[in-house]
């Protein structure tokens, strides 16, 4: 069970650390990308463009060795989340544009039901790591505490 846990925590910070690099690398187009889905301020679009793919690269290291494991699948799972409702409203919105999800260039492919399936396709992975990852070390909410033992 262990050796699938590892796989999959690969995989999924695979999936985000290679979202994360043309994002670091270009945030003024990754900005307009954002600015494009027409939900932020500007103010926010820059926040946004600076901050996500560094969170999106350090959930992915984390994910990878196994660090914070808890807490960087639920960032994971709940970014995943997020991206496929901003992808099914921009879509039913009927905008024309590009997801931004893996490259920053405007024109590198306009999103499509196709593209809420894709991540749809990461998200489930990273569901089945919460059952996986469950049965091989408990989130510390549910770790056993010892009680003293009481007087009768």
């Amino acid at each position: 069970m262990e050796w699938l846990w590892r796989l999959l925590r690969l995989a999924l910070g695979g999936i985000f650390i290679y979202a994360s690099i043309d994002k670091i690398l270009h945030p003024a187009q990754f900005a307009q990308g954002i600015l494009n889905y027409k939900i932020l301020s500007r103010p926010m679009v820059n926040l946004f463009a600076l901050t996500l793919p560094w969170v999106e690269a350090i959930v992915g290291i984390f994910l990878i060795m196994g660090i914070f494991e808890w807490a960087s699948l639920t960032v994971y799972n709940g970014l995943m989340v997020v991206f496929m409702i901003l992808i099914a409203t921009s879509l039913g919105r009927g905008l024309n544009i590009s997801c931004g999800c893996f490259a920053t260039d405007p024109d590198a492919g306009k999103m499509t039901w196709l593209t809420f399936l894709r991540d749809a396709s990461f998200l489930i992975p990273g569901l089945v790591s919460y059952l996986l990852l469950f049965r091989l070390r408990r989130p510390p909410i549910f770790k056993q505490r010892s009680v003293p033992n009481q007087p009768q």
